[in-house]
């Protein structure tokens, strides 16, 4: 039992649970898990993630008590069992219960605590009316679900606004509307409850992909549930998953013909294959502070031809014609693949992370060539995280903007996944 999916999400979020949501999102540890019981845990996790308001106010429906202050372990067992019983079909509710009821005898020390827990699920499925084919995200009474459908609830919980309903502190939902206003904001937060598909990006002039769903965005493919990426990659390694929309960034420097490139922040490395499948014969060199992103970074350097700086190692000693910023951001237009980044979407994180940026900024235009280009990328779809920087590097660095181009997240819950794309913005600026 200790090694059931459930449990293995219960478990990492009893210590976690009264610190919502100042807490580090941490991957979920898997070990000891088939494969098959791994991706059920992941699913779980990601929807307790992405729901937790949504969540805990159906679970403040059930109960008398003060959801925020209940034990960690009897906190933990009610998210995972109510985002099963609202998100997952074809578990039994019976097995749901009992999972909860029979992990809270053996955390909890109150002895009361497997029979509230059992009492207030079971009330939940009470509460939990007819699932109904469409949802309504204007209607209180409707809890939204990822594939377009709703449960009708027995009373109305949503009934301030979609706010709560898809999973937003109510200061959040305020700067989303007052950036993209009501329509907008809307729209966003229906994409974010969404667990979007894995799209793979395959370089131009490659065969078709056949066991993959086309994407409408040429050399892009939707991959089916449950394959396993490694073994997906092996099959097809010079695929990238990759969204259409961190693809396309990269457009805007096609027509450049860089000798020495520098891609700074490359993460795991996935625009720097991008850029040796554009460039074949440039020399690429790459940086990423992060130690764990580092270590795939290098072993894609190592098949790429790219030289991996770090604080160890010399260099570099020459400038470079094109240095690519993919720069830590808010992910303000990719919600729906980071749920704890809407949790960090205030002004107090906007106001940090653009001074991290600008100093990332500033030592990148420190190497990068007379004549030469920046292409500056976020996933975040925030103006100041994006336009405003753009307009700092022309009135303090004497940058000049060729090319760029924002794009919003676009996919509804029950829409195509082949229609779906993330946020975020792109600028390619040339040095006089």
């Amino acid at each position: 039992m200790n090694n059931c999916p459930r449990a293995v999400v219960m478990r990492r979020i009893k210590p976690i649970y009264k610190r919502f949501p100042q807490f580090d999102f941490a991957p979920l540890l898997t070990d000891g898990l088939d494969q098959r019981d791994a991706a059920l845990a992941r699913a779980i996790d990601k929807a307790v993630l992405r729901r937790w308001i949504s969540l805990t106010s159906v679970i403040d429906a059930a109960t008398e008590r003060n959801v925020r202050r209940l034990d960690g372990s009897v906190g933990a067992a009610l998210l995972v069992g109510a985002a099963q019983l609202f998100l997952f079909d074809r578990i039994p509710d019976h097995a749901i219960i009992n999972a909860s009821v029979e992990w809270v005898k053996r955390e909890s020390e109150n002895k009361r605590a497997a029979g509230f827990v059992n009492a207030v699920l079971r009330k939940l499925t009470r509460i939990r009316g007819e699932l109904v084919s469409a949802l309504d995200a204007s209607n209180p009474r409707h809890f939204l679900r990822p594939d377009g459908t709703a449960y009708e609830l027995s009373e109305p919980i949503f009934d301030n606004d979609i706010a709560s309903a898809t999973g937003f502190e109510a200061k959040v939902w305020e700067r989303m509307k007052t950036k993209f206003g009501t329509e907008q904001a809307t729209e966003l937060a229906l994409n974010a409850i969404i667990e979007p598909p894995t799209i793979v990006t395959l370089p131009m002039g490659s065969s078709a992909l056949h066991d993959a769903e086309p994407h409408e965005t040429n050399n892009c493919y939707v991959l089916p549930q449950g394959v396993h990426f490694a073994d997906f990659l092996s099959a097809y390694p010079t695929a990238r998953i990759q969204d259409p929309t961190s693809a396309h960034s990269l457009s805007l420097c096609e027509l450049l013909r860089p000798s020495r490139i520098l891609d700074v922040c490359a993460g795991k490395g996935t625009k720097t294959k991008q850029l040796r499948s554009i460039f074949p014969d440039a020399f690429i060199a790459a940086t990423e502070p992060n130690m764990a992103r580092r270590e795939v970074l290098q072993s894609v350097a190592d098949d790429y031809d790219v030289t991996v700086y770090t604080e160890e190692t010399d260099g570099p000693t020459e400038p470079f014609d094109l240095v690519v910023v993919d720069a830590p951001c808010s992910n303000s237009g990719v919600f729906a693949r980071r749920p704890e980044a809407k949790y960090r979407y205030k002004e107090k994180t906007i106001d940090s992370l653009v001074d991290l940026q600008r100093e990332i900024l500033r030592e990148s235009c420190d190497v990068l060539k007379s004549g030469g280009h920046l292409l500056y990328a976020t996933c975040s779809i925030d103006t100041e995280e994006n336009e405003s920087q753009v307009q700092w590097l022309a009135d303090k660095r004497h940058l000049q903007c060729v090319n760029r181009n924002r794009t919003m997240p676009h996919g509804l819950p029950g829409e195509y996944a082949s229609s779906w794309h993330d946020g975020g913005f792109a600028a390619l600026l040339s040095k006089g």
